[in-house]
């Protein structure tokens, strides 16, 4: 091999190296570095509360209503006699409900059906004649159906709803001396109007954490005739007959929590 043979396999190992050098310094120039920037994820697409929900919620509710005994009867001593209660309690059951959206608003419909034991017992209400006598007043179920709409600023939905609702209310009683032993009892379904407000957070894509407040006015007043009989104490022997006892609206107001599942 001559001298030129090597000169000019020298000068292409150079012209080589040359070039591997100016890649090196191209990969570590600014404007690379911002191509290789654009090149990183696109953002999560926004939070959208369209679509079927489920759920489960719990809470706490309280509740006013008036008794009314209109004639005299055995419980009473004049017409017109009456008491209020305040029965409260806790509730818990679930949710189901669809959601439309459009830019940030938010409309939709719910079902919600939940046990209840919202209850109150009053001893001798009427304690001028009868002090011992003791009445209960319970509302055991409750379910509504509404419409929503909300404002949705990203992850958080402000709603108010408003629909229809209806729950199961009893009203007992017990006497105490002078006739001890007359019970009745009494439960009816009643149903009204009902009105609520609430807040949710979106946690990720499908979890929908929420508070929400009631108010449902079940019924609207009328008379119940419940029987009342002897329930075997020997002092109240032969004692029987219906009784009349006027209501009032039962109005209902729940604070529940909510955990849904957006599918």
């Amino acid at each position: 091999m001559d001298g030129r043979e090597l000169s000019f396999q020298g000068g292409v190992m150079k012209k080589i190296l040359l070039g591997f050098a100016a890649i090196a310094t191209l990969i570590g120039t600014p404007a690379l570095a911002a191509d290789m920037e654009l090149k990183a994820p696109p953002p999560p697409p926004p939070a959208t509360w369209a679509g079927w929900y489920v759920g489960i919620n719990g809470g706490g509710g309280w509740a006013d209503t008036t008794w009314t005994f209109p004639v005299v009867e055995f419980f009473n001593t004049a017409a017109g006699q009456s008491f209020g209660t305040h029965p409260s309690g806790g509730l818990v059951g679930g949710q189901i409900g669809y959601n439309f959206q459009t830019g940030p608003w938010v409309v939709g419909a719910e079902f919600d059906g939940d046990w209840a034991n919202l209850s109150q017992t009053r001893v001798g209400p009427l304690a001028a004649v009868f002090p011992a006598d003791s009445f209960t007043t319970k509302l055991q179920d409750l379910e509504t159906f509404t419409f929503r709409v909300g404002y949705a600023p990203g992850n958080w939905l402000w709603y108010v709803k408003a629909g229809a609702a209806t729950g199961s209310v009893s009203f007992s009683g017990l006497s105490g001396p002078p006739v001890p032993g007359v019970a009745f009892s009494n439960t009816q379904r009643l149903g009204g109007p009902t009105a609520g407000a609430g807040v949710e957070f979106m946690w990720g894509q499908h979890f929908v954490l929420g508070v929400e407040y009631d108010y449902a006015a079940l019924g609207g007043g009328g008379n119940i005739t419940p029987f009342a009989a002897c329930n075997g104490n020997p002092g109240c022997a032969g004692t029987a007959g219906f009784l009349i006892v006027g209501t009032t609206i039962f109005q209902v107001q729940t604070v529940t929590g909510r955990i849904s599942y957006k599918f």
